[in-house]
This record gives C-alpha cells, structure tokens and sequence, in this order.
C-alpha cells in the first residue's frame, strides 16, 4: 500500500463517519428504512414507478417516508409532469391521519384502487368491494347486504 491509497482510505472513513451528506454514492441517503417502507417496491423517482407498475400497486421512493398508491386521473389538468399514460401516485405520509397512513388503511385504498380500475381477483372482491361491485361479478352478498 502506497501513501496515496492509505490517504483515499482514510477519507473514506473520514466521509463515512459524518452525518448528512457524504461523497460517496449513497451517503446522503437515511441509515434506517420504515418498517412500512420495507415492505413495498422502492424506485428513485415517482415517474419511473408509474411507467413500471400498473393500477392499486403500492411503491415508494428512496428519499421519501411516504407511500404511494398508483391510481388513475379522473379530473383536473393534463399536467405531464404528474402522470405517466393516465396515472398519479397517491401519497400516504406517516403520522397523518388524513388520509389514513396506517399500513391496513394504505393496504385497503390499494384493493379499491385495484378492484375500481385493474384486474381484481374474486376474494378481493368479496372482501373490499362495494355492494354493487360484487353483484356486477357475480358475487353472493355478504350478510346484512340485500
């Protein structure tokens, strides 16, 4: 080992140490993932997600705490920069109630999403879906429906 590979490993640890930002690739990036987090796709942007996933999936992005529901525009601008092919990402921020930000509640608005505008299985029909979405497939109403 030469001087000048001993000085680059020590700047190397020097920049490890330090919070915030560092040189290398990925330092500036969080120490710990939401358990939330970990249990969804992650992408770098919004706009790649809504090119790569269709309908109800649920993502996030490497430098956001917020979860994301991919649904459809059914109103508002044709703004570009916000939709990919008719799509917008919903976010759910932690520590938010409105809309709710638990994971079951994130997990639900998912199923709808699914169920309204991709292509829902029958369970999850029966187990999310409106009354008139599970008689328009065929399903047996549930108890207390008529």
């Amino acid at each position: 080992m030469d001087l000048f590979e001993s000085i680059e490993l020590l700047e190397g640890r020097k920049a490890k140490g330090k919070k915030g930002k560092s040189t290398e690739k990925g330092g500036g990036k969080r120490s710990h993932a939401k358990s939330q987090k970990g249990r969804v796709k992650t992408f770098d942007t919004i706009k790649t997600a809504l090119g790569a996933l269709s309908f109800g999936d649920m993502f996030s992005t490497d430098g956001a705490d917020r979860t994301y529901v991919v649904s459809k525009r059914t109103h508002g601008g044709k703004d570009a920069a916000s939709t990919v092919g008719g799509k917008i990402a919903k976010g759910f921020t932690p520590g938010s109630s409105t809309p709710g930000s638990s994971f079951a509640s994130i997990k639900k608005h998912a199923a709808r999403t699914l169920i309204r505008y991709g292509k829902a299985s029958k369970s999850l029909v029966k187990k999310y879906g409106s009354r008139s979405q599970r008689k328009k497939r065929g399903i047996k109403p549930a108890k207390g429906d008529k």
